[in-house]
C-alpha cells in the first residue's frame, strides 16, 4: 500500500512539473510580457506541499489558470539558491523569512515583473481554494 501511495505521488508530481520554471527565467520572461510571477515556497519534507503538488497543481484547471496568467516558480526554502528578492540578491531562505516574513509552508507569493512582492498567502489548500485565490488575484487585483 505504501508503494502505491508513493507511486501515485511520484506520477502526480511529475505531471505538475511542466508548469514550473526556474526563478531567473521567470523573472526575465515577466520583464518582457509583464505577467506576474506565482511563487510557491515549499520544503521537501513538507507533507501538505507534497499533497498540494499531487492533487492541486496537477489539476488541469489550476495548471491552465497559472500558465495562462503567471510565470510559475517553486522555491525550496532550504535550498542554497540565490534569487532577486525585493531589490536584493538573497538566499531563498533569507527572502522567505527576513524580507517577506513568511512563516508557514506552503506559502504562495505573487511578484510583479520587477520581482517585488504584491500579495502572499500561507497554508495548504485544495483545488477550489487555489482557484479562488488565483481568481481573486486576477479579477480583484492586488
Amino acid at each position: 500500500m505504501k508503494y502505491l501511495l508513493f507511486l501515485f505521488l511520484a506520477v502526480s508530481v511529475f505531471s505538475a512539473e511542466s508548469i514550473w520554471i526556474p526563478f531567473d527565467k521567470a523573472l526575465l520572461e515577466a520583464k518582457k510580457d509583464k505577467k506576474p510571477l506565482f511563487v510557491e515556497y515549499f520544503a521537501d519534507w513538507c507533507v501538505p506541499c507534497q499533497v498540494m503538488e499531487a492533487n492541486v497543481f496537477s489539476d488541469s484547471s489550476v495548471q491552465t489558470t497559472i500558465t495562462k496568467n503567471f510565470h510559475a516558480v517553486r522555491l525550496n526554502v532550504e535550498s542554497e539558491e540565490v534569487i532577486f528578492c525585493e531589490g536584493q540578491k538573497l538566499l531563498v531562505k533569507e527572502c522567505y523569512t527576513e524580507k517577506l516574513q513568511l512563516r508557514g509552508i506552503p506559502s504562495f507569493v505573487i511578484l510583479d515583473s520587477n520581482g517585488m512582492s504584491l500579495l502572499s498567502l500561507s497554508g495548504a489548500m485544495g483545488t477550489e481554494g487555489m482557484l479562488r485565490f488565483l481568481n481573486k488575484v486576477l479579477y480583484e487585483g492586488f
